[in-house]
């Protein structure tokens, strides 16, 4: 979508859609994930499109000839989350391909931060990743802090739980028993993330996704604080799951 801010500016960004994410509270969960997603990457010195929060006008769906994209719009009038459009020269990942050697520790900082947010979603058949040269940039995050959805205890892959889906993550196979890989400038990234800074986080997701969706705000923020605070032994399983 052509979106404009305040002042005029216009961009291109690639809106998801409360309603097109999925229905009611989870929707907003969804994009709520997506932004403390984003925040964090960016934090952490690991490529995001830029992030916004749309504003989708109340009649906007109105001028939207298919009745069903229509009716998505009218479900997600309000905010959004979207992220800058990015086009020239990025290309998807392609499946199965070797990893190549300039982006071997771009690609080790993105398997230890899916773990990190407990991502389940990048995948080779859906690798949610953009390159162009040696810039890597991943995308799609309504599916992390996947432990949102469990029933019963929290599990913490430092604690060696929650860490099977890691075999099925895009670089899993091509990163395993390498020798050469590194998470030091990443753990030090992650450990100067101070509770002011934390508390912006959950201070920029919108008012109304947090009436729509009441705790995954602070669930999300008090887990990266844990996740920051045992940074050394969530490291430790990093280097242990790709032995």
């Amino acid at each position: 979508m052509l979106c404009e801010d305040e002042v005029g500016t216009q961009f291109q960004i690639v809106v998801k859609l409360r309603a097109g994410i999925g229905s009611g509270a989870s929707g907003t969960t969804g994009s709520i994930c997506e932004l403390l997603s984003s925040m964090l990457a960016n934090d952490l010195g690991i490529r995001v499109p830029k992030p916004f929060i749309v504003d989708v006008d109340s009649n906007f769906h109105r001028a939207i000839p298919d009745p069903t994209l229509a009716e998505i719009f009218r479900k997600s009038q309000g905010v959004n989350f979207g992220s800058q459009y990015l086009n020239e020269g990025y290309t998807t990942w392609p499946q199965e391909r070797d990893i190549p050697p300039r982006v071997v520790q771009m690609a080790a900082d993105i398997f230890a931060f899916d773990l990190m947010i407990q991502n389940p979603d990048r995948r080779p058949d859906k690798p949610n990743l953009l390159r162009k040269g040696d810039d890597l940039v991943i995308y799609d995050h309504e599916l992390a802090f996947s432990f949102l959805y469990m029933i019963g205890q929290t599990q913490y892959p430092w604690d060696n739980a929650g860490v099977g889906f890691l075999r099925d993550h895009l670089f899993f196979g091509k990163l395993k028993g390498r020798d050469d890989l590194s998470w030091t400038r990443l753990q030090d990234a992650l450990e100067v993330l101070d509770d002011r800074r934390l508390m912006r986080y959950a201070e920029t997701v919108p008012v109304g996704w947090r009436q729509e969706s009441l705790y995954p705000t602070e669930q999300i923020v008090g887990y990266i604080a844990q996740v920051r605070d045992q940074s050394k032994r969530l490291f430790q399983k990093v280097r242990e799951v790709l032995v």
